[in-house]
């Protein structure tokens, strides 16, 4: 009989959507990978009324890829910016299970060069509870060096509420959340032992290289690779390098 492909499952960014993985998700199938997104609910909910916590996200999380994990072989795990990091902390819990662990632009810090000064400021609204009353508006160059691509994501964002980068606006509780699977995970990558891929870009502008690094060296794994793209912001699987991150995801899920 012949051999099944292997499954690559993908977690978008923060309230996100698999629009994210659009533009690579059919080279990824012509490439023989099974192909199938993760919907977290909470965290994948760009609409949702309420809030709810990085703890809630990962037991979401572990019960929808409990439900979609092929019973005969595992699966390779991967996400994009803090879906990255979700599926790093889903690695670690389902070790048998998950076989290779890959992090797009992983989000460890908002320590890049288009993060705005008044950043800083979030903590004294974490401090004061105001983070549930604020949200974060999605601002230029909206982690596209593409500037078509750019002008069709700003299009989206003005008319639809879910775009392929996500809402327009990001509630700042849903960041402080975020902050603290950050935290969560960065303090457990020593247990990471399944092989890793980690696909950073040199001017990514939220995340900084040089701290990517910093996360890959902690990283347990003795099979792990990092490639680093030089034509892209942060949005690495629509900008103007997402050919060369598709061509490492297929090599990667198939072993290569």
């Amino acid at each position: 009989m012949p051999q099944a492909p292997p499954t690559l499952i993908l977690i978008p960014g923060l309230l996100s959507s698999e629009k994210e993985f659009g533009l690579i998700g059919h080279s990824l199938k012509l490439g023989g990978i099974d192909l199938r997104y993760l919907h977290v609910e909470g965290y994948c909910d760009s609409t949702r009324g309420g809030t709810s916590t990085w703890q809630e996200w990962v037991v979401s999380a572990l019960r929808a890829l409990d439900a979609i994990l092929p019973v005969d072989r595992p699966v390779v795990l991967g996400g994009l910016c803090i879906g990255g990091v979700v599926a790093a902390e889903l690695a670690l819990q389902r070790q048998a299970r998950v076989s290779g662990l890959i992090m797009m632009s992983p989000t460890f810090d908002y320590d890049g060069w288009g993060v705005p000064w008044w950043y800083q400021l979030r903590y004294i609204a974490y401090a004061m509870g105001l983070d549930r009353l604020i949200r974060v508006a999605e601002r230029d160059p909206f982690g596209i060096k593409n500037e078509r691509i750019r002008r069709w994501v700003q299009q989206e964002l003005q008319t639809q509420r879910q775009s392929a980068i996500g809402p327009a606006k990001l509630p700042l509780w849903a960041i402080h959340e975020a902050e603290k699977l950050m935290a969560h995970v960065r303090d457990h990558l020593d247990r990471i032992a399944q092989r890793t891929l980690i696909i950073h870009s040199r001017l990514d502008e939220l995340s900084t290289l040089q701290g990517v690094e910093a996360i890959y060296g902690k990283i347990a794994a003795s099979a792990k690779r990092m490639v680093v793209l030089e034509d892209s912001y942060h949005m690495i699987t629509i900008d103007n390098d997402r050919a060369e991150v598709a061509r490492q995801l297929i090599e990667f899920v198939h072993g290569r």
